[in-house]
């Protein structure tokens, strides 16, 4: 009796499973996609449910020959992997493997997925944090841990950074140089003191800052501290102030700048695998709502701020009138495994194709929108913008065909050339073919008109 055709590409699949090189899910996309038109949709459907109980029954034959790309598809959605970039190239040091798996980036942002596998031993696990790395284009790095295998000891990272104008088509060398791992953290500790009393017989002096050498900067504030080209931080070692269970920093000054609380804390050389944070309660110890913003940065011989991080200043906007019932808190967060290599990849990063554009003149009251552009990865406002401040009151969202909005997760600003440029992301990549139009602070740009 004839096969079914569908039945043909199923077993073709299956008859290479143990091929290590081969990719089982491409190969009966091709095929189905390359029958005749007459396929049924429901003959596809159960080709789907067919393939799926195969891989199910199959999963400790194919976990050791599946492509990394592959594995990676049941860490990310099907609407990440649409746009990646296939990469998969390793590097391994110390017995560790470290492999980039997939890319993909537009005009403003970089994105690369990469995995951690220890070969050898148990330094990898669901607390691995990246504490050195660098790629040779780009800036303002981030990177979080998305997913961990526990039976391979395998831990996916997502890399992201701003520049992708000047990475796209470009080659990049990307690099690893330590890691840390098997962490544990003390929340809540009450440092006992009292910050009404130490402001009330002090003044603050301070020091400047070029934020050219700012070395890490995090909080609420970036946007707003960046855009200065010098900040004021507290004169150093001021004060001496432990903190119970913490042997490894104390508080060097306390001070008042310009309307805001800054708490500056300095670290012992040994802290590479320990760090903290400082936060502010009420009496009950909940915390409060406070904006604020973290500055690393070192001195030289003459206790001038520099490039370093041997100090951390905390800022935060709150009124002096506000601190009689605020204590302060601190989280410290200890690493037992610190891990060095050098893990050192190069590759070339594609540019996302769906990319599309219009000029235009929205007036926002504090500054304009010259232009707009959407990709996959969000929506970038391209204008002039009068204060930082001001980026709260720019509202955007997006309209899709089926009637629901999409808000978004992300936003990242950035000046090149007097233009300020505003990064909307959402949590999952866009499908422009499903965008009906945008809406910025009520003014409707509709997707027909972008090119």
């Amino acid at each position: 009796m004839k096969k079914d055709f569908d039945e043909k590409i199923i077993k073709s699949a299956l008859d290479n499973i143990r091929t290590p090189e081969y990719d089982i899910f491409s190969k009966v996309e091709k095929e189905i996609k390359n029958k005749e038109s007459n396929i049924s949709f429901k003959k596809a459907i159960s080709v789907g449910v067919a393939i799926c109980l195969c891989l199910t029954l199959s999963v400790g034959v194919m976990a050791a020959t599946i492509p990394s790309f592959n594995k990676l598809l049941s860490v990310v959605s099907l609407e990440i992997a649409s746009i990646l970039q296939r990469v998969e190239v390793s590097s391994e040091d110390n017995g560790i493997k470290m492999e980039v798996i997939a890319a993909m980036s537009d005009d403003e942002t970089t994105v690369i997925y990469f995995t951690m596998q220890d070969l050898t031993g148990d330094r990898i696990d669901e607390t691995l944090n990246i504490s050195d790395y660098g790629m040779s284009k780009g800036s303002m790095f981030t990177c979080e841990l998305v997913d961990y295998n526990k039976s391979t000891k395998t831990a996916t990272l997502r890399m992201e950074s701003n520049g992708g104008e000047k990475i796209n088509n470009e080659k990049v060398e990307f690099n690893i140089r330590s890691f840390v791992g098997d962490r544990s953290i003390l929340h809540g500790i009450d440092t006992g003191i009292t910050i009404v009393d130490i402001l009330a017989v002090k003044d603050s002096q301070t020091i400047p800052f070029d934020m050219k050498n700012l070395s890490g900067i995090g909080g609420d504030l970036i946007e707003e501290l960046r855009s200065q080209d010098t900040i004021e931080l507290l004169k150093v070692d001021q004060m001496n102030l432990t903190l119970p269970k913490i042997d490894l920093m104390h508080i060097s000054n306390i001070g008042y700048i310009d309307g805001r609380l800054h708490i500056q804390t300095k670290w012992s050389r040994d802290r590479v695998n320990d760090y903290g944070d400082l936060y502010l309660a009420d009496s009950s110890g909940n915390t409060l709502d406070v904006r604020m913003s973290n500055v690393y940065f070192g001195v030289n011989e003459s206790n001038e701020a520099t490039y370093g991080n041997g100090y951390i200043e905390y800022i935060f906007d709150i009124d002096k009138t506000e601190l009689n019932e605020v204590k302060l808190m601190a989280t410290f967060t200890s690493n037992r495994n610190y891990t060095e290599g050098n893990w050192k990849t190069s590759f070339k990063i594609e540019a996302i194709e769906e990319q599309k554009k219009i000029d235009c003149n929205i007036e926002l009251g504090t500054g304009s929108i010259d232009s707009i552009s959407v990709s996959p990865l969000g929506v970038t406002l391209t204008g002039s913008v009068k204060d930082i401040p001001s980026y709260d009151s720019i509202s955007v969202s997006i309209n899709m065909k089926d009637g629901s909005t999409k808000t978004f997760s992300t936003r990242v600003s950035s000046v090149e050339d007097g233009k300020t440029k505003l990064k909307y992301m959402p949590s999952l990549p866009l499908d422009l073919s499903l965008i009906k139009s945008i809406n910025i602070n009520g003014t409707i740009i509709k997707m027909n008109s972008l090119k």
